[in-house]
């Protein structure tokens, strides 16, 4: 009876061996917190005492409430030692002006790099400040992200506001594995490309019960990207939900496998969407929107094959192909001058499979046309309300 006393015993001891946690607070490897001082060095020493605790250690670095950190550009490396790895973000950190930035080149501002099991996390509380409004001046396109995410599997993000990134708020890139929920994300709806989530090279991904406000997508996937989720999204203002764009000079890019359901779209620019560029390869395919509400958008569903914001563009023969797409049980209000569903695809490669179902978009506007137009567009349409569809080629 001894001897089983003490193998149970030795059983807890392991059991509690491989259990430990350990946290590091900002403030004890000598972070200010006060806005004006760079706490990056102390961070980094945070970062480092935890992403190499021991095997059996779960690490949590905790950013304080009440205190608001300056950190410059910096890189929070793995692959860690540690079991796991959390941040608990209850504080404030901000990004220096693009005055004050050593590397003004520089692509990110916070990035997590070759991590897995990573935990990102607030309580209401934590904020992500990019002070973007220093880049957006001249609407040039060379800000960084201010939350980047790259090769990290299994990846945690929830609980955060994020607001007035310099670029895209927060990119996901070759990660597999993701659930990112909970988030806050603010710019006005003049700044460009800031971007709420941009998503490339990644697989498996979960985004879900969030609000962006932005002055570009609010979800952007691009290629190299499949099975992802995206539910319970308010977007708006904005240019809501983009798949694309694809195939830019003359890439070859694949996305497939994208479930979007129960988002509100309000006053964006447009709702659902499918860009690609002309001349490119590739496909996408295998992609549904469901149960969405818009709220006087302007281009509520739009397939644009021929994507080019230019003045001059090409009309070149080869494109991304654009197949099994549906849309079922979409309604709300559009004030486009044209049409409240567009599908504008190549001749090349025309669109196929289209299934639209139970669809009720009216105008939020008198004397506004509702219509539908599609070229090069095939597929069926059942239930169209508003706008009747039948523009479709079986």
């Amino acid at each position: 009876m001894l001897t089983i006393f003490m193998g149970l015993a030795n059983v807890n001891v392991a059991h509690q061996y491989l259990n430990q946690q350990t946290t590091h607070n900002v403030i004890t490897f000598g972070a200010v917190g006060n806005g004006r001082i760079d706490d990056s060095k102390a961070f980094q020493s945070a970062w480092k005492a935890a992403c190499y605790g021991g095997s059996n250690i779960a690490s949590t670095i905790i950013i304080p409430f009440g205190k608001t950190f300056l950190l410059s550009p910096i890189l929070f490396e793995g692959p860690c030692t540690s079991r796991s790895i959390a941040v608990e973000i209850l504080g404030t950190i901000i990004a220096p002006p693009k005055s004050a930035w050593r590397d003004k080149g520089v692509g990110q501002w916070l990035r997590f790099h070759g991590v897995n099991g990573l935990n990102v996390y607030g309580s209401g509380s934590g904020h992500i400040d990019g002070r973007g409004q220093s880049w957006w001046g001249n609407g040039e396109n060379s800000g960084p992200t201010a939350l980047s995410f790259s090769s990290c599997n299994n990846l945690q993000v929830s609980g955060l506001k994020h607001t007035n990134s310099q670029r895209n708020h927060i990119s996901i890139n070759n990660c597999k594995g993701a659930t990112i929920s909970k988030l806050t994300i603010l710019a006005p709806q003049s700044s460009p490309n800031t971007d709420g989530i941009d998503i490339s090279a990644s697989t498996n991904l979960r985004i879900q019960h969030s609000i962006m406000a932005t002055g570009d997508d609010c979800i952007a996937i691009n290629g190299g990207t499949s099975n992802v989720r995206i539910n319970d999204i308010a977007c708006g203002p904005g240019h809501g939900i983009s798949i694309g764009s694809l195939g830019k000079n003359g890439r070859h890019e694949e996305v497939e496998d994208i479930q979007v359901w129960n988002c509100t779209f309000r006053e964006t620019q447009n709702g659902v969407r499918i860009k690609t560029w002309a001349g490119g390869s590739g496909f996408a395919k295998n992609i549904s929107f469901s149960n969405i509400n818009f709220i006087k958008s302007d281009n509520p569903v739009i397939i644009d094959q021929l994507y080019c914001p230019h003045t001059e563009c090409s009309d070149k023969a080869s494109a991304v192909k654009i197949s099994d797409v549906k849309y079922i049980g979409l309604r709300g209000t559009s004030v486009s001058k044209k049409s409240s569903i567009e599908f504008r695809c190549s001749k090349a490669a025309p669109c196929s499979n289209i299934v639209l179902d139970d669809i009720d978009i009216k105008p939020a506007l008198p004397n506004i046309s509702n219509s539908a137009q599609c070229i090069h567009a095939h597929g069926i349409a059942r239930a169209c309300v508003h706008p009747v569809v039948n523009c479709l080629q079986n």
